[in-house]
């Protein structure tokens, strides 16, 4: 019996494919649902364009977590920008400028807008879109 279990595993091992390639990660589709969700709140906070910046900052943390590099990329720098502006404003100090750090939010914003454009488009993305109300009965 255990003879036997050897020579049908031996069997199956020689008949099914053992140097298959890693799966390598596909190119970036509206199924990459942390890219999916960067770019949704990046459309959010270029909409409201509200301080603090949560959703530059919730952007740049589903970015992290895409498998796009590029949208990776943008996160990384939209993270600490959007950190910087937040510490300012929560500091409600007068005497900082804030033009620097707001200048910086609006270049990582405009790398992420490029990142989420050469990804799914030209914006609006049909993910981004709020849904039309469909009349109660």
């Amino acid at each position: 019996m255990i003879r036997t279990v050897v020579l049908a595993s031996l069997l199956l091992a020689g008949c099914s494919p053992t140097d298959k390639p890693d799966p390598v990660a596909s190119p970036t589709k509206a199924s990459d649902l942390r890219a999916v969700s960067a770019c949704r709140y990046l459309a959010d906070a270029l909409k409201e364009n509200v301080l603090p910046p949560f959703k530059d900052a919730g952007a740049a943390n589903h970015a992290a977590y895409s498998t796009d590099p590029d949208i990776r990329a943008a996160g990384e720098r939209l993270g600490p920008a959007a950190k910087e502006v937040g510490d300012i404003y929560f500091r409600k100090d007068p005497a900082i400028d804030t033009g620097p750090a707001d200048l910086r939010l609006a270049e990582a914003r405009q790398g992420m807008l490029a990142a989420c454009t050469k990804v799914f488009g030209e914006p609006p993305w049909e993910f981004a879109q709020e849904p039309t109300p469909t009349p109660s009965s």
